[in-house]
């Protein structure tokens, strides 16, 4: 094997010789001496693999960030310069619409009136959960509903007090919890200035656009995240069933002084706890299944009317007992929504406890919002936008900021009353905007009357939330489904109720990408040919190994891309071919510089082709240039001796070697004192493709032995041009 003088050079050259009549020196083009002097001094081009400077990502990265900056500006001044127009263009578009369609308008209006009745109980049941006063879940579902029915991204969509914040934000506000070294005051003003942080990064996670992010989250993380919701509303109406004899508050009773009622001490009063649950949950089961009457009034409002009813008139009246109502359990005033700005301590630990609970409560808030959105876009056929999502988390963002400074719990979006309101046939802004004017309406006028709600009543109603939010397919994919996804579920699900609902999304997300890296590693597949008789960039070789490689290559599919090869056992030269393969990270170019440096060790050479533009970057970016431009090759410059080499492999691989000879497929075929060929060794490769070896154990030729006749017409044969070798099909 020696230098072709020319034929690295001249690209206008083209060698095509039969392999019997190659020279065993060298491929002679005929160039003069004076032509080869001339090349040589063009033989320095200019280094394409050349890195751009070690600091130069600080200005490329202060640019970007200027356009970024430069272009949000603009977007806002330009919103800024045209809102007065676009407001007066907006209000009469929708004063003409309407005036021209008014049982549009009707239906908007009694939907949202609908909607708003149901909020009712959810709101000041999701308060008691949060551990507020009955007045900051409704005021929260006024100002929710209302920014977020002008300013969502959808139509339609309600928005208000919801369960998967009041269940975090309890941490903030029990006696035993984080903040349990200050007054009861003092954390509900944490926890309003925790929303008003909440709200500011959730302005930024629409500016940044990271409502996309929500593709990254699994069916099965979603399943767990529902599933430890349904759990941690369940063990929030755990109270009910206790009493305080020291405070006449309950919200007031310290954790130690609340005692469980027992049928031992409490008979009748657990007893009458019990029917107010069961009817209730009887009542939304079954009232919706009237004919008629059923659709009209929300099931949950006639369970807390039945309710009401009879405590205070079966309970209290003819039977003397008592269960506890929310007058009794924490203080309620019709007022409306006042400014307040919360003073909070500013040490440390309290300034951290804001931060962490704003970023947790803003994920949560986020997610939730988004998946509403998308559940209402498939109720409505309409094709789902990421710019949507984004000015969705915009309108949250705003209301819980806004409901931060008047003392609101906060919220996100309600996916059950959503669901309804758009079943409804509401489709446009006026039915989630009037939801919460009319939500207002109720906390000024029935007051009153909610503080006469039995707490066992509302206690019923989320239980019945409970039921709904939880997924009981969790136990069919458990018992049917795949492994890793049962464990998904498990463990968002535990880590939901044990730590809380954003810890549990991103433990399902890692444990869910590590799955896919396990199952991804063994995708890497490749096609191994030997070829006889090679030309590459003028050089002959007798023998190059070519390994077309499929799949992904990274850090957990390295080790499988690195099987392929054996420094030992492989010919003098590999050509790896990534036309169907890409390079991912670092992992797998250092995977590729490890195998070269190995067989260059033993003057052995690794050319690469086919490069895809992505693979080739990476490589670009953190490889050994100078490796590099001596591996990279153009699949033009490789020929095969007597025709043109195609990368696209052939039916049926080369299989002749000089003389007639079968090529070994495996060290098995070779004996130790046969001078023919090296010690060859072809990973078997696994996958869908049929390995090399497997294809030529099925050839006829294979099943009798060859001898000299087959030998000598194999010579003449090769003599006068390709041999085709078919297999007898019957």
């Amino acid at each position: 094997m020696t230098k072709n003088p020319a034929g690295s050079q001249k690209e206008d050259v083209e060698v095509r010789l039969p392999s019997d009549e190659l020279p065993t020196h060298s491929v002679e083009s005929g160039d003069t001496q004076g032509d080869e002097a001339q090349h040589k001094e063009e033989e320095k081009p200019k280094n394409h693999h050349e890195r751009d400077p070690f600091w130069a990502f600080i200005p490329q990265v202060g640019r970007y960030a200027g356009n970024l900056v430069g272009h949000e500006l603009a977007a806002g001044a330009k919103a800024i310069t045209v809102f007065p127009s676009f407001s007066k263009e907006y209000i009469e578009g929708t004063w003409n619409f309407y005036r021209t369609n008014p049982k549009i308008l009707y239906n908007e209006v009694i939907s949202g009136f609908t909607v708003a009745i149901m909020q009712v109980p959810e709101s000041i049941a999701f308060s008691f959960v949060a551990g507020v006063p009955p007045l900051s879940g409704l005021h929260a579902t006024f100002w929710m509903a209302t920014i977020t029915g002008l300013m969502g991204g959808k139509p339609g969509m309600i928005s208000g007090a919801a369960g998967a914040l009041a269940v975090v934000v309890a941490d903030l506000t029990v006696d035993d919890g984080v903040l349990d070294y200050l007054a009861v005051d003092q954390r509900l003003n944490v926890l309003f200035m925790t929303m008003v942080v909440c709200g500011a990064f959730q302005i930024l996670f629409a500016w940044f656009r990271l409502a996309k992010l929500i593709r990254l989250i699994p069916e099965t993380g979603l399943i767990g995240f529902m599933d430890g919701l349904a759990i941690i509303i369940f063990m929030a109406q755990l109270p009910a069933f206790m009493k305080c004899t020291t405070q006449p508050l309950f919200v007031d009773c310290s954790v130690e002084d609340r005692q469980w009622l027992t049928f031992s001490e409490d008979t009748s009063q657990l007893i009458a706890t019990l029917f107010h649950v069961a009817i209730c949950m009887a009542i939304m089961k079954f009232y919706p299944k009237v004919p008629y009457v059923g659709r009209m009034v929300p099931s949950s409002l006639v369970a807390l009317l039945v309710g009401t009813f009879v405590e205070h008139v079966i309970f209290r009246k003819l039977l003397h007992i008592e269960t506890r109502t929310v007058e009794e359990t924490a203080e309620m005033s019709g007022d409306l929504p006042k400014f307040d700005w919360p003073q909070i301590p500013t040490d440390s630990d309290t300034v951290n406890t804001v931060l962490i609970y704003a970023v947790t409560l803003a994920a949560i808030g986020g997610v939730e919002s988004v998946l509403t959105l998308q559940a209402c876009n498939e109720i409505t056929d309409t094709v789902p936008k990421i710019s949507d999502s984004n000015q969705e988390l915009f309108a949250q963002g705003a209301a819980n900021l806004v409901c931060g400074i008047f003392r609101a719990m906060g919220g996100d979006a309600m996916i059950g009353q959503s669901t309804i309101n758009i079943m409804n046939g509401a489709r446009y802004r006026v039915s989630s905007t009037m939801s919460g004017v009319f939500m207002l309406l109720f906390v000024v006028g029935l007051s009153g009357f909610i503080e006469l709600l039995p707490i066992a009543t509302l206690t019923g109603v989320l239980f019945m939330v409970v039921l709904s939010t939880f997924q009981w397919k969790t136990f069919l994919i458990l018992r049917y489904g795949r492994l890793s996804d049962g464990a998904t579920i498990i463990i968002v699900t535990l880590m939901a109720v044990f730590l809380n609902l954003a810890v549990g999304i991103a433990a399902g997300i890692v444990f869910s990408a590590l799955v896919h890296a396990w199952d991804s590693a063994n995708h890497v597949d490749a096609d191994i040919v030997l070829r006889p008789d090679m030309i590459i960039n003028g050089e002959l070789y007798p023998l190059v190994k070519f390994v077309h490689v499929k799949g992904a290559i990274f850090f957990s599919s390295c080790s499988n891309f690195i099987n392929l090869f054996n420094v030992k056992e492989d010919p003098p030269v590999i050509v790896i071919d990534f036309k169907d393969a890409l390079i991912i990270d670092h992992s797998a170019v250092a995977a590729i510089q490890g195998i070269t440096h190995r067989f260059d060790k033993v003057g052995k050479r690794v050319l690469l082709i086919n490069l895809p533009q992505k693979s080739h970057g990476r490589l670009h970016r953190t490889g050994d240039h100078d490796v590099l431009s001596q591996q990279i090759t153009n699949p033009d410059e490789i020929q095969e001796s007597g025709r043109p080499f195609s990368t696209e492999g052939d039916d049926v691989p080369s299989t002749f070697l000089g003389g007639g000879a079968t090529l070994p497929t495996t060290t098995q075929d070779v004996g130790q004192d046969d001078e023919r060929f090296p010690i060859l060794h072809v990973p078997v490769v696994t996958g869908d493709e049929t390995n090399f070896g497997a294809e030529l154990a099925h050839l006829p030729l294979f099943d009798a032995q060859v001898d000299r006749v087959d030998d000598e017409l194999s010579s003449i044969a090769r003599d006068q041009g390709d041999l085709s070798i078919h297999e007898k099909r019957s």
